[in-house]
């Protein structure tokens, strides 16, 4: 099994846009069983209105898993929030501390993720940005909740400076529940993080994702097929980790 940990629908508000038709039909080309969907964040900011347009979808099509936006920095309002879309079906939460403007792990969110163990909600986050979603941060809540589940997109890359290969492997080293996603890591080979994840943790702590409709899921998938691992490594890589977080 094939699943996809990271897809958006929906009108962005900074631009890209993509409908569950165009999703579904990318999946059964490219022979991708399920893929997690969530909102992008939408032109009016109503998360609310977002998520539960969501919901709909995936009420429809049991491919689609739904993982509701929220942001975390509204105090009761975000737990509330979590709450309903834990009712509507969703099975876990993706924040952007860009979009959202805040760091992963300040105090200002730090209730909203202890919510989000107690509604045994894996995070998938938007990782990467300097100051506010570095792998070294991203660490840092890991371990302030270790019970959280957290899914780190790009493996925490979006910085592009290089350090940020050494500093995920840093975080699932010492960590057990940081989990690194794949869509957009640009290196493959012995010294890739893919790789290096892989032959020094375990292929159960690597995430396929390919962050469609923004990046290619047919080059996502690529990714995985030209790592210098084994096809046992690939396959866990593909859907078993996630399929085991989720419980599918």
């Amino acid at each position: 099994m094939i699943i996809d940990a990271n897809t958006s629908l929906g009108q962005s508000l900074y631009g890209p846009r993509a409908t569950a038709e165009q999703l579904l039909q990318r999946m059964t080309a490219l022979g991708i069983d399920r893929s997690i969907v969530s909102s992008f964040t939408p032109r009016d900011l109503d998360l609310r209105r977002a998520n539960h347009a969501i919901s709909e979808i995936v009420a429809k099509d049991r491919r689609l898993i739904g993982f509701a936006r929220i942001d975390p920095r509204l105090g009761q309002t975000s737990v509330a929030e979590l709450e309903a879309c834990q009712r509507e079906g969703f099975r876990g939460v993706k924040v952007d501390p860009f979009e959202q403007a805040f760091v992963i792990n300040s105090d200002l969110v730090f209730d909203f993720f202890k919510a989000c163990v107690a509604a045994h909600m894996p995070v998938l986050v938007v990782a990467g940005h300097p100051c506010l979603s570095s792998p070294i941060q991203v660490g840092d809540l890991a371990e302030r909740l270790p019970e959280l589940t957290i899914i780190m997109a790009h493996g925490g890359q979006l910085a592009m400076h290089g350090l940020g290969i050494f500093d995920c492997l840093l975080v699932i080293k010492a960590t057990t529940r940081v989990y690194v996603e794949t869509s957009g890591i640009p290196e493959t080979g012995t010294e890739g993080l893919i790789e290096r994840s892989v032959l020094e943790v375990s292929p159960d702590r690597v995430i396929f994702g390919s962050n469609s409709p923004v990046n290619d899921p047919a080059m996502e998938l690529e990714r995985i097929r030209v790592s210098r691992i084994s096809e046992g490594a690939k396959s866990q890589i593909m859907g078993a980790s996630l399929a085991a977080i989720l419980r599918l």
